[in-house]
């Protein structure tokens, strides 16, 4: 009876082993409030630095010229982009306390992330800001404004989606948004449900290349892109909306 209970005890001990190995404890926890994913490193990160041609961003003729097969064209010419399916490289920023978050923290959560590309300068990211913090409805007399996106300020304050806000631009047009400018959209838009993220070095805007802002597409849990945009925000907000159909 003994060697069986020493055995069972052994055995719970693997079983709990196991387990710790599979969902580590968080080493960190973010003044925000943002989730953790202790198994970020799982995730293939394709970098921002894909070299050309071929890489993301880099000019393009046709698709063949491109690494995921998708050349598109723009105002300033042909440039390998985004698709959907496509693994949205890892980034670190600052965000509106301070502190470097990693965009990979919101993978695993079992939740579809809203990633929003914006400038402090954009009348309309401001109207989307106020209108999420605050619930402000200018936004409603913008001309591609559909009631039926309503509720989606709902389910990112119930925590159901995740959004995520880099910010670019400072309120002057071309000059690098810094922690500061951040700092200000943080006080003149107080949500605690939204990170908003200062794209220093324009890696998610190059990655991106927004014609329109504010520019919004989602991502799925692992990080994929549900749909791509360079911009406005119906792709995203239309998905959003059709989920919630019966």
């Amino acid at each position: 009876m003994k060697n069986l209970l020493l055995l069972l005890f052994s055995f719970s001990l693997a079983i709990c082993s196991d387990n710790a190995k599979e969902t580590p404890i968080p080493a960190y926890s973010y003044q925000g409030g943002w989730p953790v994913n202790p198994n970020s490193d799982i995730i293939e990160d394709p970098g921002f630095d894909q070299p050309c041609p071929g890489g993301m961003g880099c000019d393009c003729l046709s698709d063949k010229d491109c690494l995921n097969q998708n050349c598109r064209a723009h105002p300033k010419g042909n440039f390998c982009v985004p698709k959907p399916g496509d693994v949205v490289p890892r980034f670190e920023a600052i965000d509106q306390f301070g502190e470097s978050v990693d965009l990979y923290d919101f993978a695993h959560q079992g939740k579809i992330t809203i990633l929003e590309i914006s400038a402090a300068w954009c009348g309309a990211c401001k109207d989307l800001s106020a209108w999420i913090a605050t619930g402000n409805e200018a936004i409603k007399s913008r001309p591609w404004w559909k009631e039926k996106y309503t509720h989606i300020r709902d389910m990112i304050r119930s925590g159901e989606v995740q959004m995520v806000n880099f910010i670019y631009d400072s309120e002057v047009k071309k000059v690098t948004a810094t922690p500061e400018d951040i700092r200000k959209w943080y006080e003149t838009y107080p949500d605690p449900h939204v990170p908003i993220l200062a794209d220093e070095y324009k890696f998610v805007h190059s990655w991106i290349k927004p014609t329109g802002l504010p520019c919004i597409f989602l991502l799925d849990e692992n990080m994929k892109l549900i749909n791509y945009t360079n911009r406005g925000l119906d792709d995203a907000f239309r998905y959003l909306s059709d989920q919630k159909k019966p």
